[in-house]
């Protein structure tokens, strides 16, 4: 099937940036680099992002106009560090007393019983309220055309919360009403288990009667539903299940993803633990990545572009100048320290190179500049 567009027919592009805290951070601002180096970051219609990948995705889609300077915010606040300010923010003598209080308040059989709040959670939304970007409303995008959608996992529904610049909703109660600051979205959407809480928040939902009412969520990291983004991207998604459905003629994921463990007998129960869910989660993945692949072979969409962060180096479809090796970024851990100079300069130049040289092989009817 010919999807060819007409000329002059700007393309519409969904952009994916998975999770993976500063290491995704640095390696999608490459990638972001590449796409507006090319040309083609005006012509991204909508950023689904999860974990590391929604704070760049709030920085950009929420933060200055100028690529530059948003570039520059990125490159500070990454080489800076999140973990002193958060140790800082949740050590103080406010927010630990409101720690207590939520842990009293969430005790069983009180009355008036509610969900805990924690103060390391509740740090970070100060944190990111704290920046221009972070202050904004969910609606209030920097960059006209441009919808955003962050997701984060409710633990009491086991569904997403997905948070957007067009809607926000929860697909097992409805649209949320109200005003969203973004610090919230990405907060929740970062809240990586083992080291964050979820955040707690109650909203006024709207059904599909209309009728509304307010439901707490307990918020996790987006990722684990979904750590690539791609399912608000997928074609063929109703508008009678999802308030999330775009009409897209490529898909580009960013993924940060550090690859699969081989050598890994996981003798002990939690090793086994473990390796099965990462099985289980690279499956998922698998699916959804073979679901767009798929799609841009029977042509519901021109083109399926996935830049990933842990590609072996052979699979590279034409040989690249001083290219970032795998072993260089690959072993980089999952957290919002300081990156150091080499670090950064190395995640954000493989995340560059990757998406520059995918997009000029596989994407050459987008007129790549090179």
């Amino acid at each position: 099937m010919d999807m060819e567009a007409p000329v002059n027919t700007p393309p519409s592009i969904g952009l994916a940036l998975s999770g993976g805290g500063f290491r995704a951070t640095a390696f999608g601002l490459g990638a972001l680099r590449a796409l507006h180096d090319c040309g083609l970051l005006t012509q991204i219609k909508v950023v689904s992002a999860i974990s590391g990948g929604s704070l760049l995705a709030a920085m950009w889609a929420y933060g200055p106009a100028d690529f530059e300077e948003f570039d520059d915010d990125v490159t500070t606040l990454v080489r800076t560090g999140l973990q002193a300010e958060l140790a800082r923010r949740a050590l103080a003598p406010r927010r630990m007393v409101n720690g207590v209080a939520g842990k009293l308040r969430a005790a069983p059989g009180l009355p008036g019983q509610r969900l805990r709040t924690h103060s390391r959670t509740e740090a970070l939304v100060a944190a990111l309220k704290a920046r221009p970007f972070g202050a904004r409303d969910i609606t209030d995008v920097t960059h006209p055309n441009l919808a955003t959608v962050i997701t984060a996992t409710d633990l009491i529904t086991t569904n997403t919360v997905r948070f957007g610049s067009r809607v926000s909703a929860c697909s097992a109660i409805g649209r949320i009403t109200g005003p969203i600051p973004v610090a919230d979205a990405v907060a929740a959407s970062a809240a990586f288990p083992i080291l964050l809480p979820s955040l707690v928040r109650s909203y006024d939902f709207q059904d599909r009667r209309g009728g509304i009412s307010s439901h707490p969520v307990a918020m996790t990291d987006g990722g684990v539903y979904d750590n690539l983004g791609l399912s608000p991207l997928q074609p063929g998604r109703s508008c009678a299940h999802t308030d999330h459905v775009y009409d897209l003629d490529y898909v580009f994921a960013i993924d940060a993803g550090r690859g699969r463990k081989t050598k890994h007998r996981a003798p002990y129960l939690l090793p086994r633990l473990a390796r099965s869910f990462d099985i289980t989660y690279n499956k998922t993945q698998d699916a959804g990545r073979a679901q767009l692949n798929l799609a841009a072979q029977h042509g519901t969409i021109r083109g399926f572009l996935h830049a990933y962060l842990a590609m072996q180096d052979r699979n590279l479809p034409v040989p690249v100048a001083d290219w970032i090796r795998r072993e260089k970024v690959i072993s980089y851990p999952t957290n919002f320290r300081a990156v150091p100079a080499e670090a950064f300069r190395d995640l954000t130049l493989r995340g560059e190179q990757l998406t520059r040289v995918l997009l000029a092989h596989y994407c050459p009817e987008l007129r790549v500049r090179t």
